[in-house]
């Protein structure tokens, strides 16, 4: 890895609730387009250490992206965008230093992160790497503090993957037995992968150690392979894994391999210039949803090939909204969170996985210009007796997922749209479609009685 910039230096929270610490803020500038790592160093104090009732919690921005949006984790609880792999929890880490690695694919030029933070938290340091080996590794590792963590061990390094998954990420970790120690517990490591706790094989009826993949009560070493199946979940564009610690576990190595997107370009060097096949695709699309009338379509195709798009984001009284709420899928979104008000849960989320797994519209100019309503945020306001004002955000990430293409002349539009799509997913790799957020607000009145 090259070492591109650090930051050692940060000034002290102001503290408050839920505010965007501008203080803290960092810019830095790339000379040239490709895959980085952002390392972050930070601790997290709970209320007790605190003498407060409030705990600090830190999370990132990253031009404009936030991160941990969309991870749905089982074992901590989420609260204001705090509380996952991708930020600071004070009341998990009690004060501990917790590292995290942002893996992301950047474009040349110049890139902003933000911190938002909640009380007191403190930045330890921020460095930039240019990952040019298609990989990336560390070794020899024990936790910088040891902190009494009762049953849930405290967060200690997570590894973060924006629009980009590793090929494979190989894990070997040693954990001494009690007995070993001489001591009364022995060393533990969890492994949380897109939030969700990988069980111990060996234990997975005991509550002691069933949540920590590797035990030293159970066996001293181990080695964990995760394949890049683990981490290129569909509906997930920023994937995670995040390792807690209890007691000192050590990592033997961490190995993180990633798809050699140069050699996977060469094969098509005698054939064909692939970038401009690509962009011819692209032409084509644009086109055809110009034609047809598709002007959401065309229009988000075009802002992805802008460099370094933004967020798009529709207020409430938008003309898109009225086209979602006409929508088939609107009615099972309207219907999951009238449940949710039944059951007195007037704020939260809504997941895919909540609505028969994919939130997509099948209405002609939305069908290809969302790809899919990663999370839904609501907030249900009591007006009169039974009636809700109730405000949505739909959120969306703007990319392309490989299909399968049909040979069947029968099939000839889906081969047609199939082959653009495939050539959309291979311009993201070359850096001419660029993912960005979308988020549409939508306003609406549920009347319990009805």
């Amino acid at each position: 890895m090259d070492h591109v910039f650090s930051k050692f230096v940060f000034p002290k929270a102001p503290g408050g609730n839920l505010y965007e610490w501008n203080e803290a803020e960092t810019l830095f500038s790339l000379a040239q387009t490709g895959l980085y790592v952002i390392k972050i160093v930070a601790t997290a104090k709970n209320a007790q250490q605190n003498r407060s009732t409030d705990d600090d919690d830190l999370r990132i921005n990253l031009d404009g992206f936030s991160f941990g949006k969309y991870e749905r984790s089982t074992e901590q609880i989420s609260w204001k965008g705090f509380g996952n792999s991708s930020s600071w929890d004070g009341s998990s880490l009690k004060g501990g230093t917790k590292t995290i690695y942002f893996f992301v694919e950047l474009d040349k030029g110049d890139h902003k992160v933000q911190f938002f933070a909640d009380a007191t938290p403190t930045i330890k340091s921020l460095e930039v790497f240019y990952v040019n080996e298609n990989d990336f590794s560390l070794a020899n590792l024990r936790p910088v503090e040891k902190i009494k963590s009762q049953k849930k061990g405290i967060p200690w390094m997570s590894f973060v993957f924006l629009g980009t998954h590793p090929k494979n990420f190989l894990l070997d970790v040693s954990a001494r037995s009690a007995t070993d120690k001489g001591a009364s517990d022995g060393d533990n490591m969890k492994v949380v992968v897109n939030g969700k706790v990988l069980q111990n094989e060996r234990a997975k009826t005991s509550k002691k150690y069933q949540n920590f993949y590797f035990s030293g009560d159970i066996k001293s070493t181990g080695i964990l392979p995760l394949t890049d199946q683990y981490l290129s979940t569909p509906l997930m564009f920023e994937n995670s894994v995040e390792l807690w610690y209890d007691e000192e576990p050590t990592i033997n190595s961490l190995l993180i391999n990633f798809f050699d997107t140069e050699k996977f370009l060469k094969k098509y060097e005698s054939l064909v210039d692939l970038r401009e096949y690509v962009i011819s695709c692209v032409r084509i699309a644009k086109k055809y949803f110009e034609w047809t009338s598709k002007n959401y379509s065309a229009k988000f195709l075009q802002h992805s090939i802008e460099d370094n798009p933004t967020s798009l984001i529709f207020r409430a009284n938008h003309p898109i909204t009225r086209q979602i709420k006409a929508d088939p899928m609107y009615e099972k979104i309207f219907k999951k969170i009238k449940e949710k008000i039944s059951a007195n849960i007037f704020e939260g989320e809504i997941w895919p996985e909540d609505i028969a797994g994919k939130i997509s519209f099948d209405t002609y100019d939305l069908k290809t210009a969302i790809h899919g309503i990663k999370k839904i945020e609501y907030k249900a306001i009591a007006k009169k007796s039974g009636k809700f004002e109730v405000k949505m955000v739909l959120l969306d990430i703007y990319d392309f997922e490989k299909q399968d293409v049909p040979f069947f002349l029968f099939h000839a539009i889906d081969y047609a749209q199939n082959t653009i799509i495939n050539a959309a997913d291979m311009g993201e790799d070359l850096h001419i479609i660029h993912n960005f957020e979308i988020q549409i607000n939508v306003i609406d009145h549920i009347n319990e009685t009805d």
